[in-house]
């Protein structure tokens, strides 16, 4: 805050001396000091409550001041009236002149002057309200004008003036005079703007807001002045004529200023540097031509002849006020401004570097390196005139083709210095041109100059690296060093200009045609090249060295394509020229992917490709430059594919534009093929088998399948001319790249290609059909062979074959024996059937005008759309109907009830047809409903889960995917959600608890411990068969959007951490094999594809689902192997296959965990690394070295792999040798110990299975029985283990491992009644754990093995086995009847060779009948009864053969021997 005061205008603009606030100001008046006592006896807190109460006024009054009492108001005005008089008197004090200093003078002034500025509102309101034209309502509007005119005048010269709440003030009074004089017509508007003038002056006198920040009185200034004559346009014209032309002939007036304080005298006085912004701006916020017409004569002839024809900050300021009003696009001030601006920067550029200039002006550098530049850029922005931006960029180009023309003679680098500032503003004039329009050769030209000066300036960002520029503007006019290295360095880097310049020239390309000037010797007139350097230069034509680097720099800039001794034909001129075609293309190709901008957004997108081609069009070319120009398109797509590939990871419209570009070069380069000439073809050829390569998504992307289609089965666009040669050759080579589409297509996704497909088949005519056919005859469908691609692909997996058939909507059966075309067409003629019954259904809705639910049908009563649209009804109509049926699929799935096949397909067949013609109308009905439906389509096949709603599921989802790829995410989406419901509910592959198959639930609960569960209701095959058709289709999803989708991939990825979260929570149901593992076959192949840059942040994330697939596949083999008999056809084999292409895929599968440690240490995510090694595994626990770990668990899941794949071949086809796809190879013992030591780290379980699938390695064994022993205490709970710590052996030791025994998990019965065996001699705890297994579980489970128990009596010197079966027999009544039955049974005595074992015998017969006698007397009196009757019946149907013998021998007697 200063205590000064700034010098005023005393000139009020009518030649009458005005009086001068700051002649006031200066020396304070008594009436002043007396002021300063008021104004410091005023309290802060009454003028806060008086603004309060003059917003409150004015509040009230916004609405309408009608309902005010007249005597409140006017006295709140006249309070309001004395506030705005006392301002002036205030603004005038200083700080020196108060008391209170600090923030109490702060709050002071800021009470001061908000009340004030409340006060001005309440005036204003105030008078406003006042409707009276009288002359007292006139006479206190001028009152109130002067009024506010002093006071707005005082905050000028006040020394508060940079306070903001002075601004404000300020804003605020010059807001109420414009409302004053707008309110009154025009009365007011010559007693404002005589007053006005001097105000301006005062406000643009200001020091303090010269430069770029005008500050906040300059604008309200402004602001007030554009409303005035905008108001007054219309109003008096001549009165406003008058004040324009008043503050514009100030600019000419030459004053005299005297020094003040000992300042220098100053050079141009601030008020006209500012008084020039302000009529800068009021013509561009006026935008009239009469304004512009006024001002820019008098600008134009300062510039030209008065003060400002010399450099200085007057010019300057004037050259930005002509810019801005030529940016206008008033055709004349446009054209004279052009025309000055243009000699001006010719004229800076000749005088640089002349006798005349040795000592160059700040301003007049500045003048060409900045004001010039920017305004040349400001008319480039702002011009709408399309016949003026015509005019313009013409202009440019020719004023850069002379600028370049004369920098070029100048030495260094001096040329990038004036050509340089120019380019923004060439970038903005070109921005809306259409490179593939037809351009005239003279505009041609001039690009082509145009680019030959920036590449010989070197302006281009280099071609060689994507580093951005990073020095700053250059002005250096001169510079030594090799040309040849000047020019390699523009082609390699680093950038040595202005980082807007490289930017620019990128624009620039996309708006630059091809530089073919002439379509016959385009290239072999060097006249006009020649003439593009100056007589003399260093890089004329003339100039071997120079010529000699223009080579070398070319074949750089072409990636050493073309050696430079290949060059030797090529003069300098014309390796320049060529040097810029590269520089243009790959530039252009580098900026937005190769896409050429359309003047018209109505016009559709082009690639780029189609200006590259351009230049081998040419006839008559030297093979030299053929040779240079066919790098140049190679550079050119290298540098597209470069672009592409680091947008990899884009989502959203991002990845949307993307795509958009990869399929518009996809569909250039498939229209190409049909060129005459030979090389374009093979080229086009050539490139598009590369983008294929490297983006295989386009196999799917319908719009590029739509282009290969409609070129193969369509007329060529030269048909016309007879050439039968060219035109067989076109169409066999069309033939050739379909047939290898469609084919790469299926291998990888043969369910999403045959959804394209048939969608391709429903939009030809008749006739493209039958090219089809002819096209397909010979092509038929690989179901899992490799008859067409080499390798293991993904239509090699059986389930994806499976889900195949199944979007090709017939069986596989069908398939095996049909081609591809007939397939395709049937089910697109499906499918074109089914929307033709919802368009014909809804056509004939239309015509009946509804059907009366409700609706009044147009033209009857209410008038014409009195009704709902007629096809909005229909669709709820259907809606509501097909989620019904559908939900009622679900309830009769969810009893247990059967689903008609065929009545759900047509059924979900209809519905995806109404969704789909939904998803071409484009207004929104019902949104949520078709929602809901879309939901069902894709929920209704999980809730069913049997093979044949599968099938039907994935032929309505490829449909949905292929007809609509919006909502493949969305399809996707419920999937994923359906798919995680299934490991919820334990349904299909998630059933871990059914496990009644095999020979194991032949005997079941006796092999397995655990009491039994009664068998499912469904057959668990259904689900498991459904779950692998599931599985295929989402592979082959995943094939399809793992290379763009980045969405679809973080879904996929949520399913397959559900999945693999537990891998207890899988089946082990021997059916269950090939699903399984097409599972983890998914996993694994999601997880490679960390290698892809969309996935390069989630590599932690992917390596810790590998783990977590390993440990799942790895659980698979913790049950001891079984096999699955069943009728389905070819399922053995296929079971046999899945595990065969998972073993394949884990053998081809790179180690990358070296690679995982590089990338986190490239990144800085050391710590990453340490955690991952010192804190305990979430899938694996404790690790000393991760890598080495995990190779080890890879080559056991591979070897355990290979022996399920060989087992399972085995089972599919036991009478061929020759049918095992992987066979274990030989393994040392000591690789055995390691499998064994690794599985038991991963799950003991799997090592003690180990011993079940190589029941005669002995070195497994050996390992297994000395892990058991060593971990024992780790392991209670496998009952598994028993077998390899309870042996003979241990027993007769009585080691301290049977202490265990006593908390060990109860086994089998089967497995505990080895145990009883003479082998353990009865030891006691063995016995103890053996009757604590059989008390486990019921005796009616135990009858089984009731001759084992009794048999076990012969060994049971502790009783333990007399007294379990008497207990048993308490309490079970059949258990102690056929207990009693077998002892009688082993009453009688049996044979022995020696004394002892008869003794044992006869110790054995002798207990029997007295433990007999103990189960019949301990029965209760009914179950004696029981016995008794029961026992009496058995003995007399025993004793009736004894009966039966002496009849037959009475009759015996009496037959006669006759016969």
């Amino acid at each position: 805050m200063d205590d000064g005061s700034s010098e005023a205008v005393r000139d009020n603009g009518s030649g009458t001396p005005r009086r001068s606030v700051s002649d006031q100001v200066l020396t304070p008046t008594l009436s002043s000091q007396s002021y300063v006592g008021r104004f410091e006896e005023e309290a802060v807190e009454v003028l806060e409550r008086m603004e309060i109460v003059f917003r409150l006024v004015v509040d009230v009054l916004d609405p309408g001041g009608k309902n005010v009492v007249l005597r409140n108001l006017e006295e709140v005005r006249l309070t309001a009236t004395a506030q705005i008089k006392s301002l002036s008197a205030f603004l005038k004090m200083r700080r020196r002149d108060l008391k209170e200093q600090g923030s109490q003078l702060k709050s002071r002034i800021h009470a001061k002057l908000a009340c004030c500025q409340a006060a001005t509102g309440v005036q204003i309101k105030s008078l406003l309200s006042l409707h009276s034209d009288g002359k007292t309502a006139k006479d206190a509007l001028r009152r109130t004008l002067a009024l506010l005119l002093d006071a707005a005048e005082a905050c000028i010269f006040s020394s508060w003036r940079k306070l903001k709440i002075c601004e404000e003030l300020f804003s605020a009074l010059l807001n109420g005079i414009s409302q004053i004089t707008v309110s009154r017509g025009g009365q007011l508007l010559r007693v404002l703007l005589i007053p006005l003038k001097p105000l301006v002056n005062y406000t643009c006198a200001q020091a303090d807001i010269l430069g770029d920040s005008q500050g906040a009185m300059f604008e309200a200034v402004a602001k007030l002045s554009c409303e005035i004559i905008e108001f007054g346009w219309s109003k008096d014209r001549a009165l406003v004529d008058t004040f324009i032309m008043g503050l514009a002939s100030c600019i000419r007036e030459r004053n005299d200023y005297e020094e003040q304080d000992g300042k220098e005298k100053q050079a141009v006085p601030v008020v006209q540097l500012n008084l020039i912004r302000l009529l800068a701006t009021l013509s561009v916020s006026v935008n009239k031509r009469e304004v512009v017409d006024m001002i820019l004569p008098l600008f134009i002839e300062s510039l030209e002849e008065g003060d400002a024809a010399v450099p200085s900050l007057l010019r300057l300021r004037l050259l930005d006020a002509i810019s801005q009003m030529a940016s206008l696009g008033f055709e004349k001030s446009y054209r004279e401004t052009v025309v000055l601006m243009t000699r001006s920067y010719m004229d800076k550029i000749k005088n640089v570097g002349s006798g005349e200039s040795q000592t160059v002006l700040p301003e007049a550098l500045t003048e060409r390196v900045e004001t010039l530049p920017a305004g040349f850029l400001l008319v480039a922005s702002h011009l709408t005139s399309s016949m003026l931006r015509v005019d313009y960029r013409h202009r440019l180009l020719s004023l850069c083709s002379d600028v370049g023309l004369a920098a070029e003679s100048k030495s260094g680098r001096s040329g990038a210095d004036f050509l340089g500032p120019l380019l923004p503003a060439v970038a903005e004039i070109c921005s809306d041109f259409d490179p593939a329009s037809n351009v005239e050769p003279s505009l041609l030209k001039l690009f082509r100059n145009l680019w030959f000066y920036i590449v010989l300036f070197g302006l281009a960002p280099p071609v060689q690296q994507n580093k951005l520029p990073t020095k700053p503007i250059s002005t250096s006019l001169s510079s030594t060093g090799s040309i040849t290295g000047a020019t390699l360095q523009a082609v390699s880097g680093p950038y040595m200009w202005n980082n807007q310049w490289s930017v620019a020239v990128q624009r620039i390309a996309l708006g630059t045609p091809p530089l073919v000037v002439s379509s016959v010797k385009w290239l072999e007139d060097e006249l006009e090249l020649n003439a593009l350097h100056n007589p003399g230069s260093k890089r004329g034509s003339g100039n071997e060295k120079a010529a000699v680097g223009q080579r070398v720099a070319l074949s750089a800039a072409l990636g050493g394509r073309v050696d430079v001794s290949a060059m030797s034909t090529i003069s300098g001129v014309k390796a320049t020229y060529l040097l810029a075609v590269a520089f243009l293309e790959m530039i252009r190709f580098s900026s937005n992917g190769g896409i050429l901008s359309a003047g018209s957004p109505s016009v559709a997108e082009r690639s780029a490709f189609s200006c590259v081609f351009e230049y081998l069009t040419t006839p008559s070319l030297m093979p030299a430059v053929v040779q240079c120009l066919t790098a140049i398109v190679y550079r050119a797509f290298e540098t597209s594919v470069a672009w592409m590939e680091e947008r990899t990871s884009d989502t959203g419209k991002e990845a949307d534009r993307r795509d958009l570009i990869l399929s518009t070069h996809v569909c250039f380069l498939i229209k190409n093929i049909s060129q005459r000439d030979e090389h374009v073809r093979n080229i086009s050829v050539n490139l598009l088998a590369q983008l294929k390569e490297k983006f295989p998504k386009i196999l799917w992307n319908s719009r590029c399948l739509d282009s290969l289609l409609f070129a193969a089965t369509s007329e060529l666009p030269s048909a016309q001319v007879h050439d039968p040669n060219w035109v067989g050759t076109v169409r066999s080579l069309y033939q050739k790249i379909v047939r290898e589409w469609i084919t790469n297509a299926f291998s990888y996704a043969p369910c999403t290609a045959q959804g394209l497909l048939q969608e391709n088949l429903c939009k030809l005519n008749p006739s493209q059909k039958l090219v089809m056919d002819s096209i397909f005859s010979e092509t038929r469908i690989c179901m899992g062979k490799n008859d067409c691609w080499s390798g293991i692909r993904t239509a090699n997996i059986p389930a994806v074959v499976d889900s195949a058939a199944a979007a090709s909507g017939a069986m596989k059966e069908v398939l095996e024996g049909s081609t591809l075309g007939s397939t395709a067409s049937a089910s697109a003629s499906v499918k074109c059937n089914r929307a033709v019954e919802i368009a014909g259904v809804r056509k004939l809705y239309n015509n009946i005008g509804g059907l009366q639910m409700g609706i009044s049908p147009v033209g009857f009563g209410g008038g014409p759309g009195a009704g709902v649209p007629s096809h909005q009804s229909l669709d709820e109509m259907f809606l509501t109907r097909f989620v019904q049926l559908l939900q009622q699929f679900v309830s009769t799935a969810e009893k247990g009830e059967a689903v008609d096949k065929s009545l759900f397909r047509e059924n979900c067949s209809q519905a995806t047809a109404l969704l789909l013609s939904h998803m071409d109308d484009e207004s929104e009905v019902k949104l949520d409903g078709f929602s809901q439906l879309l939901r069902l389509l894709c929920w209704c096949p999980a809730y069913i889960l049997t093979p044949d709603a599968m099938e039907t599921g994935i032929f309505v989802w490829t449909w949905l995917v292929s007809s609509a790829p919006s909502l493949g995410a969305l399809v996707l989406a419920e999937l994923v959600d359906a798919w995680l419901w299934t490991i919820d509910t334990k349904r299909g592959l998630f059933a871990s608890g059914t496990r009644y198959s095999g020979p194991a639930a032949k005997l079941r609960p006796h092999l397995v411990p655990g009491e039994p569960e009664m068998p499912p209701e469904k057959d668990p095959v259904e689900g498991l068969m459904a779950q692998r058709l599931w599985l295929g289709f989402l592979i082959d999803r995943f094939e399809v959007v793992r290379h763009d989708s980045v969405e679809q991939l973080l879904l996929l990825s949520r399913m397959l951490q559900g999945t693999m979260k537990s891998p207890s929570h899988f089946s082990c149901h021997p059916a269950a094999a090939g699903t399984f593992f097409t599972a983890m076959l998914l996993g694994l192949k999601f997880c490679s594809s960390q290698a892809q840059s969309n996935l390069q942040d989630c590599r932690i994330g992917l390596h810790l689902l590998e783990d977590r697939v390993y440990r799942a596949a790895l659980g698979w083999f913790a049950y001891e192997p079984e096999w699955f008999e069943g009728n389905i056809k070819s399922f053995a084999q296929s079971e046999a296959q899945s595990v065969s292409i998972f073993v394949h895929h884990l053998l081809s599968e790179r180690t990358d965990a070296t690679l995982l440690d590089s990338s986190l240490r490239g990144r800085g995510r050391e710590s990453d690394l340490r955690n991952m090694a010192d804190a305990c595994h979430p899938v694996w626990g404790q690790l000393d070295n991760y890598a080495v770990g995990r190779e080890k668990r890879k080559q056991l899941l591979t070897m355990l792999c290979q022996h399920e794949a060989d087992r399972l071949e085995v089972w599919a086809q036991p009478l061929n040798k020759e049918n095992t796809l992987f066979r274990c190879t030989k393994i040392g013992s000591d690789k055995w110990v390691e499998h064994v030591r690794t599985a038991f780290s991963v799950d003991p379980r799997i090592a003690l299975a180990l011993t079940s699938r190589f029941p005669t390695n002995s070195s497994v064994i050996a390992e297994v029985t000395h892990l058991v022993q060593m971990h024992i205490l780790e392991i209670r709970t496998i009952p598994q283990a028993l077998p390899f710590f309870v042996t003979p052996k241990i027993v007769e030791e009585n080691s301290v491992l049977l202490q265990q025994l006593p908390h060990w998990a109860p086994c089998s019965i089967t497995q505990a009644l080895e145990f009883l065996s003479p082998a353990y001699k009865g030891h006691p705890r063995v016995m103890a754990y053996v009757l604590r297994v059989l008390e486990s579980y019921p005796p009616e489970r135990v009858l089984f093995f009731m001759p084992q128990l009794v048999q076990a009596l012969r060994y049971d010197e502790g009783k333990l086995v007399e007294r379990y079966l008497l207990e048993a027999a308490h309490r079970s009544n059949l258990f102690a009847h056929i207990l009693i039955w077998h002892l009688q049974g082993e009453s009688s005595p049996e044979e022995s060779e020696n004394d002892g074992t008869l003794l044992k015998i006869n110790s054995f017969q002798a207990m029997l009948p007295v433990l007999r006698q103990k189960i019949i007397d301990s029965f209760t009196p009914e179950a004696r009864d029981l016995f008794q009757r029961q026992f009496d019946f058995f003995n007399k149907v025993t004793n009736i053969s004894g009966v039966l013998f002496q009849v037959f021998l009475h009759l015996y007697r009496y037959i006669p021997f006759s016969l």
